[in-house]
């Protein structure tokens, strides 16, 4: 009865260490991508308070992703540490009790750590991901008008295969050259009406090809709410001087309106961006992504299951020495946990390009061989 309510202590403090140290840095990370993301957050402000304290919620199992496995090993090392230092284990072994003994509510919590990782790095963290993407548009959407009084120009990329209608395309009827990039300047700002406006058409390597200025602009949202719609009234056309002269014509009305993507929204899949399900199809599917898709989910197996690697080699090294070796077997804990970390990405780039995408398991795999080494030689010292 007493080895298990020492197992059971053990876990509960090593539980609740994993909360503080994972809720620390989580701060600390969730605060990084925050400031990355500083200009989408202000404008969800000046929108309403629930909006930005939505945005910065999407951002939550992105950063949890990589602070529940980091806060595990840390609180590993630190409770781990501290009772060897105190002769809390050296007493159990005086006992009678190995190491798999009191070293099982390590692994009990680092098994669950890495259930909840995983679901975290294939589901959660992509899934919330591609929502902060789909709400900075609506933010976007919603502040534009604020946007475009506060700054006095602002820019759209059009990339490829836009001048196909509307109003791109009777511009390509006057020129050949296509529009890659749109500047807006905006005068005046009345709720769904915007007057003096410039806009400034310019090509692939940023020169100008035509300005367009409209004394009155009606502005529309599409259906989807990702596209700004602006039907122009009272037309200016030119074009810059060149062997043919300047083209100088004025409209009372542009026949179809202006479509400018409120969100560099793309075609094609953002791998990192879709469930574990979806993921899985893309690996299959036999396209161009798959090798990448293969690559992906072989990465977030590896990184959610982390935690228990991780266990077999920080647990005997968190009590190999005295109690004056204490912060050097922390310190040295990190150093592994972030040289693994680091394996990883390094690894990810190797795999993908040899198309192999079980060599992500090499850092796990050496963990495991080496921390079993560790703990047969801690539990076995003579043999």
């Amino acid at each position: 009865m007493s080895g298990k309510l020492i197992q059971r202590h053990f876990l509960l403090e090593l539980f609740f260490s994993t909360i503080v140290s994972t809720s620390i840095l989580l701060g600390i990370l969730l605060y990084g991508n925050l400031v990355k993301h500083d200009e989408s957050l202000l404008q969800a402000i000046s929108v309403s308070s629930s909006s930005f304290f939505y945005l910065c919620s999407l951002l939550i199992p992105y950063a949890l992703s990589f602070a529940l496995p980091f806060g595990y090993v840390l609180a590993l090392l630190f409770c781990y540490g501290k009772w060897s230092s105190t002769n809390q284990i050296l007493a159990l072994r005086s006992l009678g009790q190995g190491i798999f003994v009191w070293g099982k509510p390590g692994f009990i919590l680092s098994l669950l750590v890495s259930l909840v990782s995983l679901s975290i790095f294939l589901e959660f963290g992509p899934k919330n991901r591609a929502k902060f993407d789909q709400e900075k548009s609506r933010v976007a959407w919603s502040n534009i008008n604020n946007l475009v009084q506060q700054q006095n120009e602002i820019h759209f990329d059009l990339g490829t295969g836009t001048n196909g209608t509307g109003f791109l395309a009777n511009l390509s009827s006057i020129s050949d050259e296509p529009v890659q990039r749109i500047s807006l300047s905006v005068g005046h700002v009345e709720e769904d009406y915007w007057y003096n406006v410039r806009i400034t058409l310019l090509g692939k390597q940023n020169e100008l090809i035509r300005i367009v200025n409209s004394r009155i602009v009606h502005v529309q949202k599409s259906s989807s709410g990702t596209q700004l719609l602006l039907q122009l009234n009272k037309v200016d056309f030119e074009s810059p001087i060149d062997d043919e002269g300047n083209i100088f014509v004025s409209f009372e009305k542009w026949d179809q309106p202006l479509v400018l993507d409120l969100a560099k929204t793309k075609s094609e899949v953002n791998l990192k961006r879709i469930g574990f399900i979806q993921l899985l199809k893309e690996s299959t599917s036999g396209s161009a992504k798959t090798d990448k898709a293969k690559v992906l989910i072989h990465k977030n197996l590896a990184l959610g299951c982390s935690s228990f690697f991780l266990c077999t080699i920080l647990l005997p090294l968190s009590i190999s020495k005295g109690r004056k070796e204490s912060m050097a077997n922390l310190s040295m804990g990190i150093l592994i946990s972030i040289c693994y970390y680091a394996s990883i990405s390094f690894v990810e780039n190797f795999a993908y390009s040899q198309a192999y995408p079980l060599l992500l398991w090499v850092p796990n795999i050496l963990c495991l061989v080496l921390g079993f080494y560790m703990l047969s030689r801690f539990e076995y010292p003579n043999q």
